[in-house]
């Protein structure tokens, strides 16, 4: 415990006295001796005048200190949230105590600090009264957008329910929908495309009703996101403007830089490669300002992509290996099988093959493990595109043709493999490419995925 008090709101010559005598004693030193900041010198010395209090005391000590805080530190809230939270929670003060329990969850999964954003989570969460209330509803949500975006999807899907469920209850329209539109992003990552779609326009009806700009904006956004999965580009781009506009108005930077990111994605799909850029490079930059480690490295994913797209294959590694360092710091583990792809698509186009079929491996055992089913297809297109090169093109077709028929394919996967299955109609007979097509529309993903894992290393002299 540390007494910090300020020279000029201090004039309290009695504590003074008393801060003198237990510095003489040696119970407590300066931390500086230019400050009034004082420390305990040993621990067992402070839990011992911690335990001496009544609890009443106590109490009343901790909400003395809380609002102290409060006022000391108005203009750096963000930065003691934590420690109002915890004050708060010691006196008594449940209200308070959990409103600042989930500010820092909030701003702890901003930077994506997910430890210190799930614990703080948790704590409010034992907090609140009962599980049926707005308050509850809110942790929930929260705690399955951490999860979410650490792609696991069991317990994202759980809080998602636990959200909506709450909510319900207690007549929260707003977090509702939130909950839904966090259900729809899940589902699009499991590779349920169609289904995403129908919980975001559901999410869209409960915003409406509850008239609440930021609800409406999030489900416009995860719309756009569906459509775009869909390959419906029209309606996914008036989607993701409208969101966008929304969220312009609010000021809401996360929201921004999400539309603009999907933005740029159908602009990619649609070929318009400069327009992708600038909306890439703009939400880059949001990202980077925001601090959150995550949708910076999803930015710098699409950057990378593009910059490949354009031939720029140094500068494109540099966006993948830079996205990939992100993913691998906060646990993000569908990024780092993106990025691994992505790696495995540059060896491709160098011919390093079996540096190619490395990466490709290690994203699809990374997408596969977490369900990541949407990932896991586009991997599986980019080991026809690697087989192809290697003169298996039977196998190539059928692999190619389990992706493009499997119902976790998006939209880009025919734009960007298209060549692919131009070369396989010059390289096959008809005969023979129906025949491996129909052997690819009767294969299962876990069966593909364990034959490809299984694969041995094939050697370097298939390289040259």
């Amino acid at each position: 415990m540390n007494f910090d008090f300020l020279k000029p709101k201090r004039g309290n010559t009695r504590l003074e006295s008393a801060l003198a005598e237990i510095e003489r004693e040696d119970f407590v030193r300066r931390l500086l001796e230019s400050d009034d900041a004082y420390i305990f010198k040993h621990v067992l010395i402070q839990e011992t005048a911690y335990a001496s209090l009544l609890r009443n005391e106590r109490r009343a000590l901790h909400l003395r200190i809380a609002n102290s805080c409060e006022f000391l530190y108005a203009d750096e809230i963000d930065e003691n949230l934590a420690l109002l939270a915890f004050h708060f929670e010691q006196a008594g003060e449940t209200d308070q105590a959990i409103n600042y329990w989930m500010r820092y969850g909030e701003r702890a999964m901003q930077i994506s600090a997910y430890p210190d954003a799930i614990e703080a989570l948790r704590r409010a969460l034992k907090l609140a009264p009962h599980e049926s209330n707005a308050s509850s509803a809110q942790i929930y949500a929260q705690l399955g957008e951490i999860y979410s975006r650490q792609t696991d999807f069991t317990f994202a899907k759980e809080n998602f329910q636990n959200a909506l469920n709450c909510a319900i209850a207690a007549n929260d329209g707003v977090t509702a929908a939130r909950a839904l539109t966090g259900i729809a992003r899940v589902e699009s990552q499991q590779g349920n495309h169609k289904r995403a779609r129908e919980l975001g326009e559901e999410a869209l009806r409960w915003a409406n009703d509850a008239q609440d700009v930021e609800a409406i904006a999030r489900a416009h956004r995860q719309l756009g996101i569906a459509y775009s999965y869909e390959g419906k580009y029209a309606l996914g781009q008036e989607h993701l403007q409208t969101g966008l506009g929304l969220y312009r108005e609010l000021g809401n930077l996360e929201g921004i830089g999400s539309c603009l990111n999907s933005l740029g994605v159908i602009a990619r799909d649609l070929g318009e490669l400069d327009c992708a850029e600038e909306y890439f490079s703009q939400a880059l930059e949001i990202g980077r300002q925001l601090g959150d480690r995550y949708s910076t490295s999803i930015r710098l994913l699409n950057l990378g992509a593009l910059a490949e797209a354009r031939g720029e294959l140094a500068r494109a590694e540099q966006y993948q290996k830079e996205a990939l360092e992100l993913a691998q710091q906060i646990g993000d583990r569908e990024g780092i099988a993106v990025a691994r792809c992505n790696l495995g698509m540059l060896a491709l186009r160098r011919r390093t093959l079996e540096n190619a079929m490395t990466e490709f491996r290690g994203a699809l055992d990374q997408a596969s493990s977490i369900g990541a089913h949407a990932t896991a297809v586009y991997v599986i297109a980019a080991v026809a595109k690697l087989e192809l090169a290697r003169g298996n093109y039977e196998y190539a077709a059928e692999l190619l043709e389990f992706v493009l028929t499997h119902p976790a394919v998006t939209a880009d996967i025919p734009i960007d493999f298209a060549p692919e299955q131009l070369a396989l109609r010059e390289k096959l007979s008809a005969s023979d490419l129906n025949a491996a097509r129909e052997r690819g529309r009767a294969r299962e993903l876990h069966f593909v995925v364990k034959q490809i894992l299984a694969e041995s290393k094939f050697s370097s002299a298939e390289n040259d």
